[in-house]
C-alpha cells in the first residue's frame, strides 16, 4: 500500500501504525467540530465562510498541485532506486490508473463538507425546533452519556454499525480513507461527521470537557481492551465478514470513540495551561501537516536500501523530517504570507518559541 518499500520490515511498526490510526482522525475531527462551533458563533455565518475559505480552501487549492508533483517525483525516484537505478518497464499498474486523489490533504476537503453539512443541519434543526426543546434534550443526553463511565459504549454504537455495513471491511485500515472521490463515500463521511458533530455539541457545554478530563483514564483503558480484541480477532486475516466483522466493528468503534475522548480529555487535563513551546508547535503543525508527506517519502527513499535496523531508520527519518519542517516553518513560513494564510497572522522575523 505504501510506494516506498524498505529493506527492513517490522511487525511492531505495523501494529504501531494500526494503533495510531484508530484515534488520530477521530481526535482531529472531534476538535475540529468544537472549534468550528466556537468560530461560527464568534464570527457569524458570512465571516465564518470567509475565514474557512482563507484557512482551509485556499491551502488545499495551493498545496495540492505542489504536493502532487513532489510526491510523484519521489515515488519515481523510489521505484528507480529499488530497480537498480532505472525505472521498471512497465511501471506498476497503480501509477497508470487515473482518478481523483486528494493525497493527505483529504482532511481539508472533508472539513469543507462537514462545515456545509453541520450548518445545513443546524438550519433545519432550528426550523423544526423553534422552542429549543430538541436542542435541550440533545444537550441533556450528551451530559448524561459523558457523566456515565459506560456512556462511551452508546456513543460508539453508531460508528460500530457503520463499520459493520462496509462490504469486505479491512480492519487493519480502519475507517476507509475518503480521499479518492469528489463525493465522499457514505460510511467514512458519516463516521467523521458524527465525531465532528459531537465536537460541535461539546462546545455548547464547555463544562463537559472537564468530564472528559476526569474520565480520560477510564476511557483509555476501555479503548485498550477494545484494541486488544481487534488485534486478537484481526490476526486471523485482514478481511472481515459475517459475525466476525460485527465483532471487529464493535471493538474498533469502541476503541475509536474511547480513545478520541481519552486523548482530548488527557489534553484538557495536562495541556490546558499556557505554554509558549506548545503554542509554537501548534502554530507550526498546520505547515508540518501540509508539507510533511513529500519530505517523509524522500527521506524514506534515501534510507530504504541501507541495511540498518528498522528502529534506527524510523528514529532518524522522523527526527530529520520534524527538524527540517520546523526549520522551514521558522524561516520560510512563520514570517511570510504563508504563515498569514495558515495561522491567520504573520509573525515578525526573530520571534520564536
Amino acid at each position: 500500500l505504501w510506494p516506498v518499500s524498505d529493506t527492513q520490515k517490522s511487525t511492531a511498526l505495523a501494529i504501531l501504525m494500526f494503533l495510531i490510526h484508530i484515534f488520530r482522525m477521530s481526535v482531529f475531527f472531534l476538535v475540529a467540530g468544537l472549534l468550528a462551533h466556537m468560530l461560527f458563533h464568534r464570527l457569524g455565518l458570512a465571516a465564518f465562510w470567509r475565514n474557512r475559505a482563507a484557512r482551509i480552501l485556499a491551502p488545499l487549492v495551493l498545496a495540492w498541485p505542489v504536493c502532487f508533483i513532489a510526491i510523484g517525483a519521489v515515488v519515481l525516484w523510489a521505484l528507480a532506486r529499488s530497480n537498480g537505478g532505472q525505472l521498471p518497464n512497465p511501471l506498476p499498474s497503480g501509477l497508470k490508473e487515473s482518478g481523483l486523489n486528494f493525497l493527505h490533504l483529504w482532511f481539508l476537503y472533508l472539513l469543507l463538507w462537514l462545515y456545509a453539512l453541520v450548518i445545513a443541519l443546524r438550519n433545519v434543526w432550528q426550523a423544526v425546533d423553534t422552542r429549543g426543546v430538541l436542542a435541550a434534550g440533545a444537550d441533556r443526553t450528551l451530559r448524561a452519556l459523558l457523566a456515565s463511565r459506560a456512556g462511551v459504549l452508546m456513543l460508539a454504537a453508531p460508528v460500530a454499525v457503520a463499520l459493520a455495513l462496509i462490504p469486505d471491511w479491512n480492519i487493519w485500515l480502519g475507517v476507509p480513507t475518503p480521499g479518492y472521490t469528489l463525493l465522499p463515500p457514505a460510511v467514512p463521511l458519516f463516521i467523521y461527521a458524527y465525531v465532528f458533530g459531537l465536537g460541535w455539541l461539546l462546545d455548547r457545554q464547555r463544562s463537559l470537557l472537564d468530564k472528559l478530563a476526569q474520565h480520560w483514564r477510564v476511557n483509555f483503558a476501555l479503548g485498550l481492551v477494545a484494541v486488544l480484541v481487534c488485534l486478537q480477532a484481526g490476526s486471523a486475516g485482514m478481511q472481515a465478514i459475517g459475525a466476525r466483522q460485527s465483532l471487529l466493528a464493535a471493538a474498533y468503534g469502541l476503541a475509536l470513540m474511547s480513545w478520541a475522548l481519552a486523548f482530548v480529555g488527557a489534553g484538557m487535563r495536562y495541556l490546558s495551561q499556557p505554554n509558549a513551546t506548545l503554542r509554537y508547535l501548534a502554530d507550526a503543525s498546520y505547515w508540518m501537516y501540509i508539507a510533511h508527506l513529500p519530505l517523509l517519502l524522500a527521506l524514506q527513499t534515501a534510507f530504504m536500501l541501507l541495511n540498518w535496523h528498522w528502529a534506527i531508520k524510523y528514529l532518524l527519518i522522523n527526527v530529520l523530517c520534524a527538524a527540517l519542517l520546523l526549520l522551514s516553518y521558522r524561516y520560510a513560513v512563520r514570517p511570510t504570507w504563508v504563515g498569514l494564510l495558515l495561522n491567520g497572522r504573520r509573525q515578525p522575523r526573530g520571534t520564536g518559541a
